[in-house]
């Protein structure tokens, strides 16, 4: 797939909830990321163990189609006077294996420099990216499922709150460069081009999660410990919330039960910036 971008010019900024976004002309998306299948936080000590005699078992064929997930990229760009592009920091990377295409992206980049009392200033812009990713159902070269018992050790999850959480959690520490504060101008740098060269990924993929399922076979929890991309973290959830399993049983009747997922392969996709929305806050 080849890459398309649109985005618009500052005069056609509309100011938003978490900043002033460079509108694509397609309908609005919200950062809002529901999950298909709830995810819940791993506690202390180990109150999943499963004393089920019988347990839970995945289908022969796991279901897994091409799909097309909406993930948020957010990155701060230290913009100079002229506009010119200074440093890029990846803050938040949902495809961290295209890591070197997307920094030689940001190299490209023209921007707008932000303005003081009318006044071009050196600033760090901040900026989330609303990427759009097709991706084609993975080929599984192994997987593994494994129920948990009362001596399985708590893993450490992986963790990847939503977007809104995730920025409310940013404590950035006061700038020591010189640089105007974002908080401060009257304008923020804003994209004028904006090529994108990190647009695909072939490769090879491990997501591993603790996966509660219930006594109708559904998977209803999901919990991710290990993710190579976390873009995959939405895509394995939706397709998840379509399996229908054999549930754990105990005294020959069905249970609840947690198990351990481990898929890895191979995986392909592709990748387009849908909006670019420029935040007035620090990261």
């Amino acid at each position: 797939m080849r890459l398309r971008m649109r985005v618009l010019a500052a005069g056609a900024l509309l100011a938003a909830s978490m900043g002033v976004a460079v509108r694509a002309q397609t309908p609005e998306m919200r950062i809002v990321e529901p999950p298909t299948i709830s995810i819940a936080k791993l506690p202390a000590e180990n109150p999943y163990g499963s004393t089920a005699e019988v347990p839970a078992v995945l289908p022969a064929k796991l279901a897994l189609a091409d799909s097309t997930v909406s993930v948020g990229f957010f990155v701060s760009i230290h913009v100079d006077p002229t506009g010119k592009m200074l440093i890029a920091k990846r803050e938040r990377d949902p495809i961290p294996s295209l890591a070197a295409e997307t920094l030689k992206s940001f190299s490209r980049w023209t921007l707008s420099p932000g303005r003081k009392n009318g006044q071009p200033v050196d600033t760090w812009g901040t900026y989330r990216l609303e990427l759009s990713v097709e991706i084609d159902s993975p080929k599984i070269a192994q997987t593994l499922f494994l129920p948990v018992t009362t001596t399985t050790p708590i893993p450490e999850p992986f963790l990847w709150p939503p977007d809104a959480e995730w920025l409310e959690s940013r404590h950035p520490e006061p700038l020591t460069d010189g640089s105007v504060s974002i908080l401060e101008v009257d304008t923020a740098p804003i994209p004028q081009k904006t090529p994108w060269s990190a647009d695909s990924f072939k490769g090879p993929f491990t997501v591993k999660f603790w996966v509660k399922v219930g006594k109708n076979g559904r998977i209803e929890k999901s919990i991710p410990i290990q993710v190579s991309e976390p873009v995959l973290i939405p895509y394995f959830r939706n397709a998840m919330g379509a399996w229908v399993l054999r549930p754990a049983q105990s005294k020959g009747a069905p249970v609840d039960s947690w198990n351990e997922l481990l898929l890895s392969g191979q995986v392909t996709f592709d990748d387009e910036i849908k909006k670019v929305v420029a935040l007035r806050r620090a990261l």
